[in-house]
């Protein structure tokens, strides 16, 4: 019986229970029971916060909504900028609860509810007010059903005079001057929806629906990478794809789909899947090629294969189809020069080196050493990228936003498809750099030097402080590599 009371009290630092069964919990449990419950009770207090951001949102995303059948421009693009405010805000705090004691379940749900709030309110917008493209969509998938190959003619052309009508046909921009650019994938999938119906409610859920399984094969990617599932949040609540998607429905949702299922098939180990949804969001728009040195595997022929296999067999079936040949490329050459990209005068990069003085082939020959400066890098990084999921995600997004930066395109959609990445790489930087682009909708030429410096100049100075810590020990070391 001593025995057992010396191991009592052995045990209990010297204090021994009054009576069994009763035990008297030490002060570090104490401690550590007080500490849990402040834990919680920031996090609820940090949710609650996060849960007021989602109704700001929502609340703005109403007041834009009303700017849009109003017609008031500058109305739309303050509430997105305040969208963008909030979201920040918002994507600060999701952050640091992923690092609390909380419901996931509870966190997820409340973010998905905010989401289909948000793009339930883009759906009941003008279908004309940020873009007429949608209707392009709808008349080739229209001209399709027709039997009818639509790299062939303008809309204006007499031949389809039958397919003509007073809800469509008007909106459709260069309707008399230029065919469709749309690539091979887009308008297949075009002709699928516009079987369902023929209007701007179907293309736009058809759409709302490639991002939805963007949504899927992304919160896949994430938990593959071991990041907290509630990362999704960083695309689901971002104002730029909510008004360009569930309002716009732009073709970037497909890109965005099949972008982020190649990436999932890859880390999958899908080689051929992989090539081949590379092969059709390539074939949706070009710039997700630039995301084939992070699917390739050294000394793997299947992805490749899978993708040249896709190309070849589009662009084959259109280009024969009617006799097409060499005008399955559509408007893409005239849009090319159009945009002042055949010779750098629309590129933010190169017009900034004209506007500083130098002369115009030494600003193109300068825009293109930055270019295969930093994708060079970036390729190269990836083609010896090890295995670790995270650093190969962080690569794709590097490869799609200097993408982006490097082609500064005129219109915000097409940003829509880095958003997809910050999930990933939630930067200030990427968040302001997808945010900004609104002020394209206001300002009289996007294409402009002053238009450059806003979107890209801030970007440039955030994301220069954001990698301070790494470059700096590299800059006094007298190398960076």
């Amino acid at each position: 019986m001593k025995h057992d009371l010396a191991s009592a009290e052995a045990f209990s630092g010297g204090a021994v229970p009054a009576s069994p069964g009763k035990t008297r919990p030490s002060r570090e449990a104490e401690a550590s029971v007080r500490f849990d419950r402040l834990g919680r009770s920031f996090g609820t207090k940090v949710f609650a916060a996060f849960c007021v951001c989602g109704a700001a949102l929502v609340f703005l995303s109403l007041l834009a909504r009303r700017a849009q059948w109003a017609d008031d421009f500058n109305l739309f693009v303050s509430a997105a900028y305040a969208q963008g405010l909030v979201y920040a805000f918002g994507a600060f705090l999701l952050l640091r609860i992923e690092k609390l004691d909380f419901d996931r379940r509870v966190l997820v749900a409340t973010i998905v509810a905010a989401a289909v709030i948000l793009r339930l309110v883009a759906l009941a917008t003008p279908p004309n007010f940020l873009s007429t493209d949608v209707y392009r969509y709808i008349w080739d998938g229209r001209v399709q059903g027709a039997g009818i190959n639509p790299y062939l003619h303008v809309p204006a052309d007499p031949a389809l005079i039958s397919l003509r009508d007073t809800a469509v046909y008007p909106h459709i921009n260069r309707l008399d001057r230029a065919p469709t650019i749309y690539a091979p994938f887009a308008q297949l999938v075009f002709f699928v929806i516009t079987r369902f119906a023929d209007n701007v409610t179907a293309m736009r859920l058809g759409m709302l629906g490639f991002e939805a399984a963007a949504v899927v094969a992304l919160a896949a990617l994430v938990k593959r990478c071991g990041l907290p599932v509630e990362r999704i949040g960083l695309y689901l609540l971002h104002p730029l794809p909510v008004w360009e998607i569930a309002c716009g429905a732009h073709v970037d949702a497909l890109m965005m789909a099949a972008s982020v299922a190649a990436l999932l098939a890859a880390t999958a180990g899908r080689r051929g899947l992989a090539g081949a949804l590379l092969g059709a969001a390539t074939l949706t728009k070009f710039l997700p090629l630039v995301l084939a040195p992070v699917l390739y595997r050294r000394w793997d022929w299947r992805m490749p294969t899978a993708f040249l296999a896709t190309l070849l067999a589009l662009y084959g079936a259109y280009s024969l189809w009617g006799g097409a040949g060499w005008r399955v490329l559509g408007f893409l050459p005239g849009y090319v020069s159009e945009e002042g990209l055949a010779r750098a005068t629309g590129i933010f990069i190169a017009a900034l080196l004209r506007q500083l003085g130098v002369a115009p082939l030494a600003a193109e020959l300068g825009f293109a050493a930055i270019a295969v400066g930093v994708l060079g890098t970036l390729t190269v990084k990836s083609l010896f990228r090890g295995r670790d999921l995270r650093a190969t995600m962080i690569l794709a997004a590097s490869l799609a936003v200097a993408t982006i930066v490097l082609i500064s395109p005129h219109y915000p959609w097409y940003f829509c498809w880095i958003v997809a990445f910050i999930p990933f790489l939630p930067r200030l930087s990427l968040i302001y750099l997808t945010v900004s682009v609104f002020y394209i909708y206001v300002t009289e030429d996007p294409a402009s030097v002053w238009t450059g410096l806003v979107i890209y100049g801030p970007f440039l100075a955030l994301l220069a402080f954001e990698q301070r810590r790494r470059l700096w020990p590299r800059l006094q070391a007298g190398a960076i590599p």
